[in-house]
């Protein structure tokens, strides 16, 4: 292990992402894993199995994966949408 010096403002935000990838995988994030994650992002690696342990087993391809995404993020939009019109009416 080695020590790196950032700014104040640049560990926040290495903290705020290492907290949001704590919370989608429900497990302890370190600085390591956030820095891991970035690089691997800036990378732009087509090899998504680096990325497994950040979201746990990855058979399908890129855009197989972008594809349920989208779907999950589209049937939570729309239990979002139904629930808020059940809270306020």
């Amino acid at each position: 292990m080695s020590t790196i010096q950032v700014d104040e403002e640049t560990k926040r935000k290495l903290l705020e992402i290492a907290g949001r990838l704590q919370a989608e995988l429900k497990r302890n994030v370190t600085f390591n894993d956030a820095i891991k994650f970035l690089i691997e992002q800036y990378e732009g690696k087509k090899d998504f199995s680096a990325l497994r342990p950040f979201f746990g087993i990855l058979r399908n391809s890129p855009g197989e994966v972008r594809r349920i995404l989208g779907e999950l993020r589209e049937e939570e939009g729309k239990r979002l949408e139904k629930f808020t019109r059940q809270s306020s009416g």
